[in-house]
């Protein structure tokens, strides 16, 4: 790192997306970046801070004009080549040429000023636009969940039927049926107060195999109105090929609200 006054080749020098990446990806490095102007660490202050909110304050410790990351007290005290030079440039034309350089920059203000606004707003459509998804999906696990515990509540109360499974399989038929509805009534819950940024997928899973181990043990499964109840879901990756029908082991039960 030179120091002020020294070869401008050896200070070391940001564009905007060059230093956020590094404020986001080297967040502990950037922390012991030394002052262009006096070579004392620049941006110690921000080392409890989180690297996202820093990488929105580049300007409260980068020049935009000479790519410097500078210290606190020579943020607007340094070595700036492109303000001298405009500061000299400056001083040999009339006043009409100056007004209309400061018209132009305040034009070019106020366009960055729109293409931050638009950025922003595009970004708040896309954050909605993802929170959306997400709530529908929700549902769908929160609804077939329901026609899984009411399919098993079904089974449960089947006596006749159980008399003939035995006790052993009612009884663990009548504990799937337990953990079953803990688990529908958590996914309807995150489907209206969400507690997590994305899908419940392990209760998800938990309830796939509730499922399976159903139709295994009543060779029956959950019919709803599209057919018999897939617990795929449109968003899962395509399953592999298979020549063996799905649902050729027994009858359907029951019809689901999916």
């Amino acid at each position: 790192m030179a120091e002020s006054g020294g070869d401008p080749q050896e200070v070391k020098r940001y564009c905007k997306a060059d230093l956020q990446a590094f404020v986001t990806g080297q967040f502990k490095t950037f922390c012991k970046e030394p002052c262009a102007e006096c070579g004392n660490p620049a941006s110690k202050r921000f080392a409890k801070s989180m690297s996202f909110v820093v990488s929105q304050m580049l300007e409260s410790f980068w020049c935009p004009e000479c790519g410097r990351v500078l210290c606190e007290p020579h943020r607007y005290q340094h070595t700036c080549e492109k303000l001298d030079q405009m500061k000299e440039r400056n001083k040999n034309i009339s006043h009409e040429q100056l007004a209309s350089q400061m018209a132009e920059v305040e034009a070019r203000k106020e366009a960055a000023e729109e293409e931050k606004k638009v950025a922003a707003r595009q970004e708040a459509e896309a954050v909605e636009q993802e929170k959306q998804v997400r709530k529908s999906r929700r549902l769908i696990l929160a609804k077939k969940a329901k026609a899984v515990e009411n399919f098993l509540q079904g089974i449960s109360r089947d006596t006749d039927a159980n008399e003939v499974r035995g006790p052993r399989v009612r009884d663990e038929l009548f504990e799937l049926y337990t953990k079953a509805k803990r688990i529908s009534l958590t996914l309807y819950n995150e489907y209206e107060h969400p507690t997590m940024p994305g899908l419940a997928e392990d209760d998800w899973e938990a309830m796939k195999e509730i499922y399976s181990r159903t139709r295994e043990l009543s060779h029956m499964y959950v019919q709803v109105e599209e057919g018999p109840l897939d617990m795929r879901n449109p968003w899962d990756p395509p399953p592999p090929p298979t020549d063996e029908a799905n649902y050729a082991d027994g009858a359907g039960l029951g019809r689901g609200l999916l």
